[in-house]
C-alpha cells in the first residue's frame, strides 16, 4: 500500500483551516468553531456524489481511451485540430471545476497536451454552452452575444500559446501533477 504524503498545497490548506479555526475559537469558542466545521462537513456531504462521479468518470476515460487516441487527438502534435475539439469538448461539457477538473486531468495524464488542457479548461470557463439560458435570461441576448464573440477566439489563441511555450515541457507538468 502506497504512503500518504501531502504535498505543498495540502499543507497549505490544512494550515490555512487551521488558522481560521484558531479565529472562529477566539471570535466565538467552541460553539462558532463547530458550526464552522458542521457547515463545512455539510459542504463535503452534498459534493460527495458529484466529486465520485467525476473521479468515476476521469478514470474509467483513462482505460476506455487509449492513450494513442488521445495523443492523436489532444496530443502535443494534433495542431489545431487538437485545440479546437479541446474547445468544442470544453463548451459542451456540463457541470463545474468537480467535473471538468478530474477530466482534465485524466487527459493530461492520457497524453493530452498542454495546449489542449489550456484550451478545455479556458473554453469550459468562457463558452460553456449550459450558462446561455441564464446569460440570455439575465443578461439579455445583446450582452451574451457580445460577450461570446469577443471570447471567442481566446481559447484556441492561448491554447496554442500555451502548446508553443510549455509543450516542451509536458513531462515535467505530467510527473509534477501526480
Amino acid at each position: 500500500m502506497r504512503k500518504w504524503i501531502p504535498d505543498r498545497t495540502t499543507l497549505f490548506l490544512i494550515g490555512v483551516a487551521l488558522v481560521l479555526a484558531v479565529i472562529a475559537w477566539v471570535q466565538g469558542g467552541a460553539e462558532k468553531t463547530l458550526e464552522g466545521l458542521v457547515n463545512g462537513g455539510r459542504t463535503l456531504l452534498s459534493v460527495t456524489p458529484l466529486l465520485l462521479a467525476a473521479f468515476l468518470l476521469a478514470g474509467l476515460v483513462q482505460v476506455l481511451v487509449s492513450r494513442e487516441v488521445i495523443e492523436r487527438w489532444l496530443g502535443s502534435r494534433s495542431g489545431w485540430r487538437g485545440i479546437l475539439l479541446a474547445c468544442l469538448a470544453g463548451a459542451l461539457i456540463p457541470g463545474g471545476p468537480y467535473v471538468y477538473y478530474p477530466l482534465a486531468g485524466a487527459l493530461l495524464h492520457s497524453g493530452a497536451g498542454i495546449g489542449a488542457l489550456m484550451a478545455f479548461v479556458i473554453a469550459k470557463n468562457l463558452w460553456s454552452v449550459t450558462r446561455l439560458p441564464f446569460e440570455f435570461a439575465l443578461l439579455g441576448s445583446h450582452l451574451t452575444l457580445v460577450r461570446y464573440g469577443l471570447t471567442l477566439v481566446i481559447p484556441p489563441l492561448l491554447g496554442m500559446m500555451a502548446e508553443t511555450l510549455f509543450g516542451r515541457y509536458i513531462n515535467r507538468i505530467r510527473e509534477a501533477a501526480g
